[in-house]
Order: C-alpha cells, then sequence, then structure tokens
C-alpha cells in the first residue's frame, strides 16, 4: 500500500512542480485527499478535485488539467497490461469467453495492447498535437495549462510519469495475488496474476462507489474471471470466502485507510489561501 500511493505522490509532486515547488507534505495530503475525495463519487473523478482542494486557488485550475495528464498514463498502463492479461489467459484457456473462443480472445487482447502502444507513444511524443490547441479558436485558451507539453524536459517527464504508472499498476496487481495466497486461495503465479492484472483492468470499468463497495464487486469479477478462463473449475463456498476476504482487505489497505486519512487533510488550510 506503501509502494502504490507512494508512487502516486511521487507523481503528483513531479507534475505539480510545473507550477510551484511542492513539499512533500503537501504532495502526501492532497494525494490522500484526493482518495477521500474519489471513494464517494463513481468511476473516482472526485479524485480530480479532491487533490486540488489544498492548493491555493490561482493553481486548482492546472492542478485538474496536470491530474487528468496523470490519470491519463495509467489508462493507458491500465488498458495495455489489462488487454494484454486477457490475450495471455485466452492462448491459456480452453474455454469458451462470452461466446468466443479463447483464441479469440487472446488475438483480441494482444490486437487491443499493440494498438494502445500507439497511444504511449503519442503520450510520450504529444509535442506536435499540442500546437493545434493553438490553431482552433475553441481551444486556443487551453494553451496557459498545457505550457509543460512545449518546455524542453517534457519527454522525460512523461517518460517518468508512465514508467512510475507501470510499477504501480505492477504492484497493485502482486497486493491481489498476496491477498489470494493469504486466505489459501490455491493457483499457479502466472493465472493469479494474470487473472488480477485482468480484474483491476475491468474493475476501472465499474461505476461504484468505493466507499461502500467493500471489495464486493471485485468478488463478484474474480469470480467470473476464474470460472470463464477455466482457472478454477468450482467455486465452492470455502473458496468463495476466501476472495470475498482478500477483497476485503484489498479494499481496506487501498481505499479505506487512505481515506480516511485524506479526510483529515481536506479542510486543511492551504485550500483557504488565495
Amino acid at each position: 500500500m506503501i509502494f502504490n500511493w507512494g508512487s502516486e505522490v511521487y507523481k503528483w509532486k513531479l507534475l505539480a512542480s510545473h507550477m510551484f515547488p511542492m513539499s512533500n507534505g503537501l504532495a502526501i495530503k492532497s494525494t490522500l485527499a484526493g482518495v477521500a475525495a474519489s471513494v464517494f463519487t463513481p468511476y473516482r473523478i472526485g479524485a480530480y478535485f479532491g487533490k486540488v482542494a489544498l492548493l491555493r486557488f490561482r493553481y486548482r485550475a492546472k492542478g485538474i488539467v496536470l491530474q487528468m495528464y496523470n490519470a491519463m498514463a495509467m489508462f493507458i498502463v491500465n488498458f495495455f497490461f489489462g488487454l494484454l492479461f486477457l490475450g495471455l489467459l485466452g492462448f491459456k484457456s480452453t474455454n469458451e469467453v462470452i461466446g468466443l473462443s479463447s483464441v479469440s480472445i487472446g488475438v483480441i487482447g494482444m490486437i487491443g495492447a499493440f494498438i494502445v502502444l500507439i497511444f504511449w507513444f503519442l503520450y510520450v511524443y504529444v509535442n506536435f498535437i499540442a500546437g493545434l490547441f493553438e490553431k482552433l479558436p475553441y481551444t486556443k485558451k487551453w494553451t496557459k495549462y498545457w505550457d509543460m507539453l512545449s518546455e524542453r524536459g517534457y519527454k522525460l517527464t512523461a517518460s517518468k510519469i508512465l514508467g512510475l504508472s507501470i510499477l504501480r499498476y505492477l504492484g497493485i496487481t502482486y497486493q491481489y495475488v498476496l491477498a489470494y495466497q493469504l486466505f489459501g486461495i490455491q493457483m499457479n503465479w502466472w493465472s493469479a496474476y494474470f487473472a488480477s492484472g485482468a480484474l483491476f483492468f475491468l474493475f476501472q470499468f465499474v461505476p461504484v462507489f468505493n466507499a461502500v463497495e467493500l471489495g464486493l464487486t471485485r468478488t463478484t469479477m474474480f469470480t467470473v474471471i476464474l470460472t470463464s478462463f477455466g482457472i478454477i473449475d468450482e467455486i465452492t463456498p470455502q473458496l468463495t470466502l476466501s476472495i470475498t476476504s482478500a477483497s476485503f482487505l484489498i479494499w481496506l489497505i487501498n481505499l479505506a485507510v487512505p481515506s480516511v486519512l485524506g479526510s483529515l487533510f481536506l479542510g486543511a488550510s492551504e485550500g483557504v489561501k488565495s
């Protein structure tokens, strides 16, 4: 959990440096405030506003844009590995999944992951696209928020954000594997890792309120993944209890604890300074 949110804190501090020198304390508090705001909104959109709530007023608009940029990196990484892992599960499976052969799922996953690599490339080399904003009358006023894209060190910044997003994604996926091992769910390591990655990928599309989800949605989705790809033949009551316990633990350490801490910072004095 510390690795998960620690990498997010570092990314946020790195991006915020394009506005002002952000202290480690403010980076931690604003990141946790974003978690607190996100758990009560579908698709965690509250994170955009919670994260900038502790910033001075004049930095908030640009802070939201930078957070969108940060989320875009995680979105690309999530799509790439999620589709890749679904493809690998498809090639390893012999079952039909949602009416498609496992090979078809494998091919679709691999093609999708390859397409995402194009967006990966554009994320790092987006400078030439940013120039289009200056030529369109409706988006010309946005350029002041995207000045980071024209800076000399942009490619290095983009590469760092993507690299940290990759590490965070792999760390989150490994969290799931550890939780399943802790509660005695028996499967080989690659099946657990790929299935966990697929779960994390698919879960992003579910408009749940994380504050009350308690890991139950993850339990249902993970059970469907295990049975659909033939990783486990039968879901017993004991296995369901183990998956539910592991999912609740993930919810507790990744969302509940950080959001409780973050809620303490939402009313911090930095948010009322102009």
